[in-house]
């Protein structure tokens, strides 16, 4: 049986938002190499485990730079921005189910790591999926905004046109 870990964090929950993106990035039995590879870039481009929000943006661009150079997860990070106002459930629900089935090759079972997400949301989010044929194990909690930041955004563009990073029309 296929196991994929699916890690999900979005942004735009602020009312100044216009729009609400999601970010999933899906990976199979590769997880302990590409973690420490993870460690490792992040060593290299100084953001050394710092939540992302308190990185400096030189720091961030490197971070993303080393991504797209050693191609870690190429092809498992989706990601998927929806107009407001939108419930920040339902935008959830849709990028999981979508990159799960785009991904799963053969019988599946899915660990889901929500940025952020409390336990009665978890189990929300857990029945939503399962009405929807997503084989789950569990959903869980783990603890730059590109809008306007010319640098962030040619990074986005760069990681589609090589394939890095899949869109997800919502």
């Amino acid at each position: 049986m296929q196991k994929l870990y699916c890690y999900v964090d979005e942004t735009g929950q602020d009312p100044t938002s216009d729009f609400f993106i999601v970010v999933v990035v899906i990976i199979g039995n590769e997880r302990e190499s590409i973690r420490k590879k993870l460690e490792n870039i992040e060593r290299s481009a100084g953001t050394n485990r710092k939540k992302w929000h308190k990185v400096r943006h030189k720091n961030r661009m490197r971070y993303l730079a080393f991504l797209l150079e050693q191609k870690i997860a190429a092809g498992e990070i989706y990601v998927a921005s929806y107009q407001k106002p939108i419930p920040f459930f339902f935008p959830m629900i849709d990028i999981l189910e979508k990159a799960i089935k785009q991904l799963a090759v053969e019988k599946y079972r899915a660990s889901i790591y929500v940025d952020g997400i409390d336990r009665y949301k978890a189990r929300e989010l857990t029945n939503a999926l399962r009405a929807r044929d997503v084989s789950l194990r569990i959903v869980k909690s783990v603890r730059s905004a590109l809008l306007g930041r010319e640098d962030a955004q040619d990074m986005v563009k760069r990681a589609k046109k090589e394939g890095y990073l899949r869109e997800l029309k919502s």
